[in-house]
């Protein structure tokens, strides 16, 4: 028999409402997962803290100053020592906390503080060397080279990428109001699709495929961006924070392949629901 036409537009109704439920379905996932973990600043400072950054940045400056020490005949195997890995930690701790906007125990000077202690303590290590070993002792030397040292340390941790406290924190407003929105109008359109037509189980069906088709789109778009960033990479310098920015992408890309997971999880219970709704009758 065919349709009548008020069959066909309740028909088309569902399609139309499915489709809309989709999108915002895919919008509050998106949005949810961005806001738990790629504007998560708690998460963002423990990834400039871990051991793998702040040993590189360390190794880094460890590095530089030993090509100092030895174009002035000066011992540089007490360097490991000086550069102390735990008052790097607090100064990239401090720095990150600053551009982040963390409270007002973090400021420029308190990033600066161990960075000014470690140089201290440089700069009396070349002076007991220069007299140990009978060395010219030329002051303004010596300071030149803890002043060198001391500028490059620094840029190392001036990475001045975390510096957008604005960018995020609007970000994060942005990224509430966003979700708020899209939960409602999806609540909104899941309860109208519900009582569409008079075949109850085509419309939880509907919505079903609504929340399959959003975790395949969150899972299938995280794929295709893996596979760029895996044939094209990303150009930043120096190559550990490359790494770090990388790991940052692919923390938020995994994010979304659990919340596309999710998704399809909820789309099975939806799946379940039709079956026995249609088994009953």
């Amino acid at each position: 028999m065919a349709n009548s036409p008020e069959n066909k537009m309740s028909k088309a109704l569902r399609t139309l409402l499915s489709f809309a439920l989709f999108v915002m379905i895919v919008v509050l996932s998106l949005s949810a997962s961005s806001k738990a973990v790629l504007l998560n600043k708690t998460r963002i400072i423990d990834m400039f803290t871990s051991y793998e950054y702040v040993s590189s940045v360390k190794n880094s400056v460890v590095e530089y100053a030993s090509d100092i020490y030895l174009k002035n005949g000066l011992d540089a195997s007490t360097l490991d020592e000086i550069f102390d890995y735990e008052l790097i930690r607090d100064s990239i701790k401090s720095y990150v906390s600053n551009d982040l906007g963390l409270g007002s125990n973090y400021n420029e000077s308190t990033y600066l503080e161990p960075i000014e202690s470690i140089c201290g303590v440089l700069q009396s290590d070349i002076t007991k060397q220069i007299g140990e070993k009978k060395l010219n002792n030329n002051e303004e030397k010596v300071s030149h080279i803890v002043k060198s040292v001391e500028d490059f340390f620094v840029n190392e941790i001036d990475i001045s990428v975390t510096n957008e406290k604005t960018m995020i924190n609007m970000g994060s407003i942005a990224l509430i109001v966003v979700i708020c929105v899209s939960a409602f109008f999806t609540a909104a359109t899941a309860l109208v699709l519900a009582f569409i037509g008079t075949k109850r189980y085509r419309s939880i069906r509907a919505i079903g495929i609504s929340f399959a088709s959003a975790g395949l789109f969150d899972i299938i778009s995280s794929i295709i961006i893996y596979i760029i960033l895996g044939i094209k990479h990303i150009d930043i310098f120096p190559l550990y924070l490359r790494e770090l920015v990388m790991d940052y992408i692919y923390t938020g890309l995994n994010s979304f392949i659990i919340s596309g997971c999710f998704l399809l999880l909820v789309s099975l219970i939806f799946s379940v629901v039709v079956w026995k709704v249609r088994k009953e009758k």
